[in-house]
């Protein structure tokens, strides 16, 4: 049977910390602290796992940061992640809670030798079987080239797998050069892969098109609060959720979240369009919770409910 892997060359620990009135004093008391093992591949894990589907999380953790990730491990969730000297990089995100700001924050972290990456590409030989779902996600770490992904989904098309990217600027567009299944960009990265700025839904489909031409079969282009588009070569529909969501916690990992369950309507052979409402209707899920990729399962159905469909006239 088919399994799901996500591949996170570059890892992260997410603080999230709550204030009051970011910005107004020098001298602020938090309302909350927490620290969650991360990267956006680990989100999407997190969330697959949510949904009671066996996935296994692959990729680099610094060794200094090893403990946090090895507590991911859970009767769904299993990881392989390699051990690489120096420590995971943090993200911080500070939540203006009386204002709903958000304001992010990125340190650097390890760097991965070619041993390292070696050793990745030897495991994903070894696991990587007919028809699993890949997913590599997020940035590429210092030490890697801007073609490693590229690298990595030829590796996978050789053992016939289904490989979804999400990842943005030069390792986006090589990584496109392997033709993977699916590509998730948000409107920012899909400008910047085509090298022109997306004003109207002609901009995006022609963008879109243009990867698809590529070899390409899907372009999910997330727009935050106002859904997402999915191009094929013969469909365009725009998916989003009306009304919007009230008061969210965080937006931090939602797209990760769209993109697992996107992965989990694929694996479970849902068409299409289904897949891509239930991928946005997890992300809606992934609103309510601090922690990026933990959402309530039963709370998909209710927002599946609540989304609105409209196809777009392909010129």
């Amino acid at each position: 049977m088919a399994q799901i892997f996500t591949i996170t060359a570059n890892t992260a620990i997410d603080h999230v910390i709550e204030v009051e009135h970011l910005g107004q004093s020098d001298n602020l008391q938090a309302r909350s602290s927490v620290e969650f093992a991360a990267g956006k591949g680990v989100n999407v894990a997190k969330t697959l796992e949510s949904l009671g589907c066996p996935i296994t999380a692959l990729g680099f953790v610094g060794q200094d940061s090893l403990n946090l990730f090895k507590q991911l491990e859970s009767q769904y969730l299993k990881t392989g992640f390699i051990e690489v000297s120096g420590r995971t990089r943090t993200n911080l995100t500070l939540i203006d809670t009386a204002n709903q700001k958000e304001l992010h924050i990125r340190t650097p972290g390890y760097c991965v030798t070619p041993e390292d990456q070696e050793k990745l590409i030897q495991q994903i030989k070894s696991l990587i079987r007919k028809d699993d779902i890949v997913i590599l996600s997020g940035s590429l770490p210092p030490g890697t080239s801007d073609y490693f992904y590229r690298q990595l989904i030829e590796i996978c098309h050789l053992q016939s797998a289904i490989t979804l990217l999400d990842t943005s600027g030069a390792a986006l567009q090589n990584g496109i050069v392997a033709r993977p299944y699916l590509i998730k960009p948000n409107r920012h990265e899909l400008a910047k892969l085509v090298n022109r700025p997306l004003m109207t839904e002609t901009d995006y489909l022609s963008a879109a098109r243009s990867v698809i031409d590529q070899g390409v079969h899907w372009v999910v282009v997330s727009r935050g609060s106002k859904g997402i588009i999915a191009i094929s070569r013969t469909t365009a529909t725009f998916i989003r959720l009306h009304p919007s969501p009230s008061t969210p916690l965080c937006s931090v990992g939602c797209g990760d979240t769209l993109l697992a369950g996107i992965a989990y309507a694929m694996l479970n052979q849902y068409d299409p369009l289904e897949t891509f409402r239930y991928g946005v209707a997890c992300a809606t899920a992934n609103l309510t919770n601090l922690e990026p990729g933990r959402i309530d399962k039963e709370a998909v159905p209710h927002h599946l409910n609540r989304l609105t469909m409209d196809q777009l006239k392909l010129s």
